[in-house]
Formats: structure tokens, sequence, C-alpha cells
């Protein structure tokens, strides 16, 4: 008995990466259907190839300091050029700073995009999705090389494993979108010292909680900002391991207060006194008598 007539299609569409299934499109000059509203089997497969084919481009990036890096420390480029510099300026007019840029980030952007690409996967009937599922499936479209380099810094510091913690755990914040200044903002508040995933954690959760929080309302109530800006369950399970580094921790903290309130520099407490409606109105403003009516 002779398979079934479009059984087939899904087989078609499942290819090994977006790359594979970007290769095998086939451009078309005309639509293959007069249907208004519908998609034939093979319509689906060709739109299937053509949204792999744009995920591409974003990814580009990825792709190219991957390549470049190969080319560079391979050597490949021996044959045509003294140099590594010489090379990708003579084919792609690409200045070392962004060769090397691309370099620094492809490592950091797999690894992201491993993270978000397991996470957006459908879940099994009966599970209930978690923040950073519920999130990542729209991170991962977002992702970009303006945010991955905001996370260079934290694998300079420790290594990759720990940008992706950082990107991980804002992700996990309900609410928020991560742009590259959201990460910025998150890497410039992480502690110095050797590498504590739940320190880490603490204080990227905090940031990225009071990201964007209008000032009026800070102005009216600092509570809630004091409360994120001292991650005070931290501290009491690093005073369980070891007391002294807490306390340590907390000098700094007050230290790190005391600088911020001398470049303040003395309080200002000058009262600005509304303009007086009357004379008598006036002179009471002034701390004087009023004057009696000739």
């Amino acid at each position: 008995m002779g398979r079934q007539r479009g059984a087939s299609a899904v087989e078609r569409w499942e290819y090994k990466s977006a790359v594979d299934m970007a290769k095998a499109l086939k451009p078309l000059s005309r639509p293959l259907s007069t249907q208004p509203e519908t998609l034939t089997s093979d319509e689906k497969g060709i739109l299937a190839q053509c949204h792999a084919a744009v995920d591409t481009l974003q990814w580009a990036f990825w792709l190219a300091g991957k390549a470049l890096e190969t080319i560079r420390e391979g050597r490949l480029y021996r044959t045509e050029c003294s140099s590594f510099d010489e090379y990708v300026w003579k084919h792609w007019r690409m200045k070392k700073a962004y060769a090397n840029k691309l370099i620094r980030t492809w490592r950091i952007a797999e690894a992201v995009f491993g993270l978000l690409s397991t996470e957006a996967a459908p879940i099994g009937a009966g599970k209930q999705p978690t923040p950073l599922g519920v999130n990542a499936e729209k991170a991962l479209k977002a992702l970009n090389q303006a945010q991955v380099w905001e996370l260079v810094p934290v694998a300079d510091t420790w290594d990759v494993d720990a940008a992706v913690l950082v990107y991980r755990t804002t992700l996990e914040v309900d609410g928020v979108n991560v742009t590259a200044k959201l990460l910025n903002g998150a890497v410039q508040a992480l502690p110095q010292g050797d590498f504590d995933e739940e320190q880490i954690a603490d204080h990227v959760r905090a940031f990225v909680e009071s990201f964007g929080e209008d000032d009026e309302d800070e102005l009216a109530d600092f509570t809630a900002r004091v409360e994120r800006a001292v991650p005070s369950h931290w501290v009491r399970r690093l005073a369980k391991k070891d007391s002294a580094a807490a306390h340590r921790y907390l000098d700094e903290l007050q230290a790190h207060v005391d600088k911020v309130r001398a470049e303040l520099g003395p309080l200002d407490v000058t009262v600005t006194v509304p303009e007086a409606r009357g004379s008598e109105e006036s002179s009471a403003a002034e701390g004087l008598e009023p004057t009696a009516a000739a």
C-alpha cells in the first residue's frame, strides 16, 4: 500500500539546523496556490525555510566570530596575507577591533543560544512552565550582539558559564525585557572577588528588580529599593558559613555608602517659601510684624 499523499510534509521540514533549511530554500516567482486564506503543505514548508533564513541573519555575528577565530588560530590566511588583520580587511573591509569583538562574543552567544533553545522547547504534558521557559522564546528572538557584548567582562573575569548565569538570572525575573542596557547595569552591580554563584545571582536579581522604576515613586518610599540594594538573605547565608566574611561585606558596603554621601556634599536644607499674596502674608513670611494701616 502506497504512502498517503502529504504524509512526508512534516519530515521535509525537519532539518538539522536553520542553515540547512535556508540552503534548501527554492525562491518562488509566483504563488503555488490560489487558496486565499490557507497554505498548502508545500507552501508551509517553504515558509518555514524562509523563517530559518531570516533567523540565520540574526545569528550572523555568532557564526562570523566562530569562523574568524578559526581562520586566525589556524593561520588559514597565511597563503594570501602576512597577518590576520590584513586578511580580514582584504576580504571584508573589516577592522581588527571589530573582528576581535566578534571573536570575543561568539562563545557566549553560542552558550546563551543553547540555554534559550532548550528552555523555549515545548514542555511535556502536565509540566508547569518555569519563568525562564515563558520568557525564553521572546528573548531568543531579541538576542543580539549588543546584548552578548555586555556579558564579555563577566566571561573575562570568570568564565562563559558565569556570563550565562548573569543572563539566565535576568531572564528569570518576571515582567523584564532583557536588553543591552539592562545587562550592562547587572554586570556593573556584580561583586568583586572569587566566583560565588549564589552571590552573583542575588546581586543581579536585586538590580534587575529595581531596574527602570519610576524615580518619583522612589522619592516617596525608599524602603523597597534599600531592601533590594542589600541582599539580606544572601548575607545571612554567608554569615552561617563565615561570620567574619559577612561583617567584612557589610563594612565594605558601609564604606561605599559613606563615599557616595561624601560625593553628594553637604545636605541642602534650604526651604522655599511660597510667594505671599498680600503685604501681611509677605511680612509674616519674612519674620516681620505686619505694618499697621495709616
